[in-house]
C-alpha cells in the first residue's frame, strides 16, 4: 500500500552489500557527510572523515561509473577543496592532473577533506541526464558517483554515510531506504566506496516514495515535472522484479529501488531516456514524453514494463556476474572490457525471458522483443560495425556505447541473440526439462562463492555445465564478424 512520508528522523545504521561483500561496521570505517542547507539550489557540501592512522596521500573524483561505458568530467563541479590534519588546522591540497587533489603532509596527520558541488552546473553542463545529478528548488537528486570522492588506498573501508538537509525535508537514500523517509537527518552504511558510489540519494518535499511488498521490499523513489503516475509505476515494477527473482531463481539484496525522475528538458540539447542499473536500486530518467500513467496505451506499458525489467536484471548481470574488467573498478578510466555482450546481451534477454514465462502469450512476446530489439539494429548496422568481431566491438563499446548507440546496441543485440540461441538450443536437446535459465543459475551460484568475476576460459564452460548442453558452435558463431 502507498504509505505518505512522515516527517521522522532516523539515525538508525543500514546495511548495503557489494558484490562479495557482507557489511561489517569496523573500527576503520571513514565517515561521509553530504550536507544540503538549501539556501543555495543545488550546491551540496561533502567532507570525508579516516580514521587515526590512515595514510592518504591523494583526493579523487571519480570520472567513470560501473557499467556506464564512458568518462565524465564530475571533477569539473568540485570547488572550495579543503583538507585539515587531527589537530584542526587546514594543511595545504592542491589539484593536480585528471580528477585529482594532492594532499601535502602537514605537521599533524591528515584527519578529514571538505569540498563543495555545484549540482546544478553539473546538469546543465552534462547533456546526458543518466550521467548528473539534479537541484530544484524543492528537490534533490545524487547519484553517488557524481557528487562522492575518495582516497585513494582506502576504497574498501566500510563507510558510515550522513545526509543532512533541510529540517522539514524527507530524506531517502538507496543504502537504506524507507517509505517514512527520514526528515532533516539520516544516516546509512555502506560495505565500502563501490556501495556508496552506486548508490542514490534523494531529498525534498516534492519527492515520493511508495513501498510494495517484502522479500524482497521494492521502493519506488519519485519526482516528476510532468504528469507522472507512481502506482502505476510500482505495479510494473514489482511485477518485473517478481519475475527476475523467480527467474534467476535467488534474491541477492534485501531490498531494491526504483528512483525515476520526470524531467522537463534543460534545453533542446539535454537528452532523456537512458536508464542505468546499480547494485540494488535501477535509475530512470524521462523527459515530458516519457512518464506512464493510466492513460498510456498497453504497447507503451509493455515497453516501460520491459524497461525496467532489463535494468533490474542488471543487479544479477553484470553486478553479481561479469567477465573480466568490471571488478575491482577503476574509477579513474573507463575500463576497457571484452564481454560487454555478456553484461548486456544476456541481462537483456534474461529479463525477457523471465517476463515471458510470466504471460500468457510468453511466446509472441519474447519473439517480438527478439525482432525489434535485437534483430534490427544488426541489420541496419554499418559494414564498420558488422566487421567487427564481437569482442571488438565490445572494446570498442568500452567508452563509446551510449554517445554512438549504433554501437551499444549492435553489442548488446549479439549478446542477446546469443543467449536466445542457447536458449532454444538447450531446450530442444533436453526436449524441454532444461533451458538458459538453468545454466544462468549455476553460473550465479559460481560466483556467489568464487566472487563476481568469471574468467574468459571459465564462462562457456560453465554455462554448459549448467545446461548439459554443448554450446561452443553457437558461442563461437557469435563471437565472429557479423557481415
Amino acid at each position: 500500500a502507498r504509505r505518505k512520508l512522515a516527517l521522522l528522523c532516523c539515525a538508525v545504521i543500514a546495511m548495503s552489500s557489494a558484490p562479495g561483500r557482507v557489511l561489517a561496521v569496523e573500527s576503520d570505517q571513514l565517515s561521509y557527510r553530504l550536507t544540503y542547507p538549501g539556501s543555495n539550489p543545488g550546491r551540496v557540501a561533502v567532507s570525508i572523515e579516516v580514521p587515526e592512522g590512515a595514510s592518504v596521500e591523494e583526493f579523487l573524483m571519480p570520472r567513470a561509473v560501473p557499467m556506464g561505458y564512458s568518462e565524465q568530467p564530475w571533477a569539473d563541479f568540485v570547488f572550495e577543496v579543503r583538507a585539515y590534519g587531527t589537530d584542526g588546522e587546514e594543511t595545504a591540497i592542491q589539484r593536480g592532473s585528471g580528477p585529482r587533489w594532492r594532499i601535502a603532509a602537514g605537521e599533524a596527520p591528515f584527519a578529514r577533506v571538505s569540498y563543495e558541488v555545484d549540482v546544478q552546473a553539473m546538469e546543465h553542463a552534462i547533456l546526458e541526464a543518466s550521467d548528473t545529478s539534479k537541484g530544484r528548488d524543492d528537490y534533490l537528486g545524487i547519484l553517488g558517483y557524481s557528487v562522492f570522492g575518495y582516497l585513494e588506498g582506502l576504497e574498501g573501508r566500510p563507510i558510515q554515510l550522513t545526509l543532512e538537509g533541510p529540517e522539514d525535508w524527507p530524506i531517502f537514500t538507496t543504502l537504506r531506504p524507507r517509505a517514512d523517509s527520514g526528515a532533516g537527518r539520516v544516516v546509512a552504511a555502506a560495505a565500502d566506496f563501490y556501495a556508496l558510489a552506486d548508490s542514490q540519494v534523494a531529498m525534498g518535499p516534492a519527492l515520493e516514495v511508495l513501498q510494495l511488498g517484502d522479500e524482497p521490499q521494492l521502493f519506488v523513489a519519485g519526482y516528476a515535472e510532468t504528469p507522472f503516475d507512481i502506482e502505476l509505476t510500482g505495479r510494473l515494477g514489482r511485477e518485473a522484479l517478481d519475475a527476475l527473482v523467480e527467474y534467476f531463481g535467488d534474491t541477492p539484496f534485501d531490498h531494491f529501488t526504483m528512483l525515476v525522475e520526470t524531467l522537463q528538458p534543460l534545453s533542446p540539447e539535454h537528452e532523456y531516456g537512458f536508464s542505468m542499473e546499480h547494485l540494488d536500486s535501477a535509475t530512470f530518467f524521462l523527459g515530458s514524453e516519457g512518464a506512464l500513467t493510466e492513460s498510456s496505451p498497453a504497447s507503451r506499458r509493455l515497453r516501460v514494463l520491459y524497461n525496467y525489467a532489463h535494468h533490474i536484471a542488471h543487479a544479477w548481470i553484470p553486478k553479481r556476474c561479469a567477465g573480466p574488467g568490471y571488478f575491482p573498478f577503476e574509477w579513474e578510466f573507463a575500463p576497457v572490457l571484452d564481454t560487454i555482450w555478456f553484461s548486456e546481451g544476456f541481462g537483456q534477454y534474461a529479463a525477457a525471458a523471465a517476463l515471458a514465462e510470466q504471460r500468457e502469450d510468453g511466446e509472441e512476446f519474447l519473439e517480438r522483443l527478439l525482432e525489434g530489439r535485437f534483430r534490427e539494429p544488426l541489420a541496419a548496422a554499418p559494414l564498420s560495425i558488422r566487421r567487427m568481431t564481437t569482442v571488438e566491438l565490445s572494446r570498442v563499446a568500452s567508452t563509446r556505447y551510449g554517445s554512438d548507440f549504433r554501437l551499444g546496441r549492435n553489442v548488446f543485440s549479439r549478446g542477446a541473440l546469443m543467449a536466445a540461441e542457447m536458449d532454444a538450443h538447450i531446450r530442444a536437446q533436453t526436449d524441454g526439462a532444461r533451458s538458459l535459465k538453468d545454466a544462468l543459475r549455476h553460473l550465479l551460484a559460481w560466483t556467489r562463492n568464487n566472487g563476481p568475476t568469471v574468467p574468459d576460459d571459465e564462462l562457456l564452460r560453465l554455462l554448459q555445465e549448467g545446461s548439459g548442453v554443448d554450446l561452443s558452435a553457437i558461442h563461437a558463431h557469435w563471437l565472429t564478424p557479423q557481415e
